[in-house]
């Protein structure tokens, strides 16, 4: 190797190691900025998910037992799962690391937290980068606890500060109010050359002046110069006292002439130290007026005291006066009256008054006298007392008390009368009052009662109707039944409607809220009057707007009750043509709402029909009652459900072409679907080898209900009470249970609790006439399975059994 090639050789390597030395610095230099900066420091490898470096901040901050413990750790385990906006924190971390790596450095807000579970605020910073290909993330700390409490605390001065000053304007405002409505005049001079700086509407008035030109004119202006020795006499006082007067002198007036005034005022100072007078001024002119008439008043004060007394007597009123000093007791002739004994037997003392009072009221009337001295709260109690006869009277009293100048209470001056008659009326109003919800409770249950009665019987009409249906009978018998079954539902209808009234009369009716859809609730429509469309052969057809989303919140069977009362009048007044109902959704009163648009190509309505249409027991005209029937509440009672609901109904109809019905109904979103409760089926589902126990006291419901399940072929045990519906549970495992509620020795609801006790996965139907919806609302909330209403709905039956029995 040649000289020259060696030297260069040896100039690169020191070129080397001073450019390594120079990285060395560096690296040192970063590595102690990195060490000992006072916000925590760490990088992540997001390829492990671990932390590969932090600082002694970053231990301190998470409280770690040192670094090697720090970096056994992820950063989910110095992290709570949630972070305040409600996202899992691991997902949001996710989400600002991508941002780093796409957009750059981030800065955000974090909630931290420490090995012992503490939680506290951070400012986080996360900035990607790449070395030797791995991606890692440096995240910058700093805990902002102390920032975050004084910005709370920053916040709660501001709001006082805005507090203050709202009270302050406030204050100020009432004493502007104040002083320009004072019946006196009010003004403010300067102590220096007695310019006016504020005068009230009542001292222009005085004046002749308005409050603009008093505000520009000077002192002098208004007073007589011949009082210039009295009014420095008068300044000499404020220099000393710090007020003057009372002073009586002479004003200008604007026109002129003058008038005496008696003065009297204060001196104030304000922040930049000037001195003020403020003034009370009090035009005296008709003083002389008023000494003049003194005799005269004082003669008319005689006779006004008459004249109260002649007051006091008419109304009853009496008059006392309690000394506190000296614990005297004056009562006019009103109060020896009110309170039954003569004036011999009037010891003038207080505790006169406390032995009078009926001994359960004393402790109150003494209690309101105490608050009134003490906490100058108003003295108003009503008290019995008792006459020395034992007739017991109540009064009511009023007071005033009296201090002296320190504010120590020194009198009381009250009136107390006779409130015996309002007392009486008041309790004879709220015996009234009870009465009459009583008389309402009453009839409530009497309409249930009726109900359940009405039912019972209607269920064996109902159900034999049904079974009949099935039978192969001669047309003429067919029609004969049709007709039957068709007046037997029509006469349910009408006691429906009944009840439905009572209830909206009495306010009775509360809707429950769950979440439905209405195509399934139009379906349930359809199927119910299925018949009598296929009878009269018209069509029903149902169209959805493009814009229409399912799923609601609302009461789903009134819901239905609106749809049904509706539909089945256009079905049963259209002879021909079509029944049509569209969905759609629209906005209503600012609020999203569902309208169902029903129309028919029916008989129509005219103009005087629809003007009573929505009348209790009002329809269309006697003809169409003899033809159609109905109660004429049907109409009425949709309208008012529609109300309760907050919506709308629009009705448009002409005679001979037809109704058009439109319904708005504002109900609420519904956060996921729900499942519909109208459980229908056509047949009877296979129960061979299901066991069956019916609870029915009722012999004719009980071969009823077991004709109706025969076709079903389950093995079925009839019982006559809950009683025995316990014991035969116990006895021998069942699949179902059908329970009626009205039972003797034990009703259906002690039943169904013991057998729940028993076996709690056996599905309980309750099978009763109790049909009113506080009553089912309970059996479920009891822990029934379902409810079947009688009379039974054959296909109701038949639906509620496929949902509840197990099927192999």
């Amino acid at each position: 190797m040649s000289g020259r090639h060696q030297k260069s050789l040896e100039q690169e390597n020191k070129e080397l190691r001073t450019q390594l030395a120079s990285v060395s610095s560096e690296r040192d230099k970063y590595k102690a900025l990195f060490d000992t900066s006072g916000d925590a420091l760490s990088i992540i490898d997001l390829n492990s998910g671990k932390f590969v470096e932090c600082n002694q901040s970053a231990v301190n901050m998470h409280g770690v037992l040192d670094k090697n413990n720090f970096l056994d750790l992820s950063p989910s385990d110095i992290s709570p799962q949630y972070q305040p906006c409600g996202n899992p924190s691991a997902a949001l971390a996710n989400e600002y690391i991508e941002k780093a790596f796409a957009e750059g450095p981030q800065l955000f807000q974090w909630r931290h937290s420490r090995l012992d579970g503490s939680i506290f605020p951070c400012l986080v910073s996360l900035s990607a980068f790449q070395i030797q290909g791995e991606n890692l993330i440096l995240a910058i700390g700093r805990d902002i606890s102390e920032l975050m409490a004084a910005r709370a605390l920053l916040d709660e001065a501001q709001s006082s500060i805005e507090r203050y000053k709202k009270a302050y304007q406030q204050e100020k405002e009432k004493f502007e109010l104040f002083v320009n409505l004072a019946p006196i005049g009010i003004a403010i001079n300067a102590m220096k050359g007695g310019a006016f700086h504020y005068v009230n509407k009542e001292f222009g008035s005085m004046t002749g002046y308005s409050v603009d030109e008093l505000n520009s004119m000077d002192y002098w202006a208004l007073t007589p110069r011949k009082y210039e020795k009295q009014e420095q006499e008068q300044l000499c006082d404020m220099q000393e006292k710090g007020r003057y007067g009372p002073y009586h002198k002479e004003y200008i007036h604007k026109k002129g002439n003058h008038f005496p005034v008696l003065l009297s005022g204060i001196m104030i100072t304000d922040s930049n130290g000037d001195d003020f007078i403020w003034s009370v001024v009090q035009d005296t002119s008709q003083q002389k007026e008023a000494e003049a008439k003194i005799h005269k008043a004082r003669e008319q004060a005689d006779s006004f005291a008459f004249r109260m007394q002649l007051a006091n007597d008419s109304a009853g009123i009496g008059v006392w006066e309690w000394d506190l000093i000296s614990n005297e007791l004056i009562w006019d002739d009103w109060m020896f009256k009110l309170y039954g004994v003569p004036k011999s037997q009037f010891s003038g003392v207080y505790e006169y008054w406390e032995q009078a009072v009926h001994p359960d009221d004393i402790t109150y009337a003494k209690a309101s006298l105490q608050r009134a001295l003490t906490e100058n709260t108003i003295y108003d109690p009503e008290f019995r007392v008792i006459h020395p006869n034992k007739n017991v009277r109540t009064l009511k009293a009023s007071a005033e008390v009296i201090k002296d100048n320190t504010g120590k209470p020194i009198k009381v001056i009250g009136v107390n009368y006779d409130v015996t008659d309002k007392i009486n009326a008041i309790e004879k109003l709220e015996a009234a009052k009870k009465e009459a919800e009583n008389s309402a409770k009453a009839k409530g249950e009497f309409l249930a009662n009726m109900s359940h009665e009405i039912r019972t019987p209607m269920n064996a009409i109902l159900g034999g109707l049904q079974l009949l249906q099935n039978t192969e009978l001669k047309p003429d018998l067919r029609k004969v039944l049709d007709n039957a079954a068709f007046s037997a539902k029509s006469l349910l209808t009408i006691i429906n409607d009944i009840l439905d009234y009572s209830k909206i009369e009495s306010n009775k009716i509360e809707l429950e809220y769950a979440s439905l859809l209405l195509l399934d609730v139009i379906e349930s429509v359809k199927y119910d009057l299925d018949s009598l469309i296929s009878n009269k052969g018209i069509d029903f057809i149902v169209s959805v707007d493009e814009n229409y989303v399912d799923g609601w919140v609302g009461d789903l069977v009134r819901i239905k009750q609106i749809l049904l009362n509706l539909t089945s009048n256009a079905v049963k007044f259209t002879h021909q043509g079509t029944v049509k109902i569209k969905l759609s959704c629209i906005a209503y009163k600012n609020e999203q709402a569902v309208q169902i648009s029903i129309k028919d190509s029916g008989i129509g309505m005219s103009s005087e029909v629809q003007a009573r249409i929505f009348d209790r027991f009002s329809q269309a005209d006697t003809s169409t009652t003899r033809q159609y029937g109905g109660t004429g509440l049907g109409m009425s009672i949709t309208l008012s459900l529609v109300k309760m609901m907050q919506g709308s109904l629009k009705l448009a109809s002409e005679l001979g072409r037809g109704t058009m019905i439109d319904v708005i109904l504002p109900l609420a979103r519904a956060s996921k679907k729900s499942e519909m409760t109208f459980k229908k089926s056509l047949n009877p589902p296979d129960l061979k080898g299901k066991y069956v126990l019916v609870a029915e006291d009722n012999k004719i419901n009980q071969i009823l209900i077991s004709t109706m399940l025969k076709g079903t072929k389950a093995e079925l045990v009839l019982v006559d009470n809950g009683a025995l519906a316990v014991d035969a549970f116990k006895e021998q495992k069942f699949d179902l249970v059908l329970m009626d509620i009205n039972m003797p020795i034990m009703d259906g609801v002690q039943a169904q609790h013991e057998i729940s006790l028993i076996n709690r996965a056996t599905p309980v139907i309750a099978l009763t006439a109790n049909v009113m919806v506080e009553d089912v609302n309970r059996y479920l909330e009891q822990g029934f399975n379902a409810h079947i209403p009688k009379p039974i709905d054959l296909n109701i039956l038949y639906g509620v059994l496929s949902d509840y029995i197990k099927l192999e």
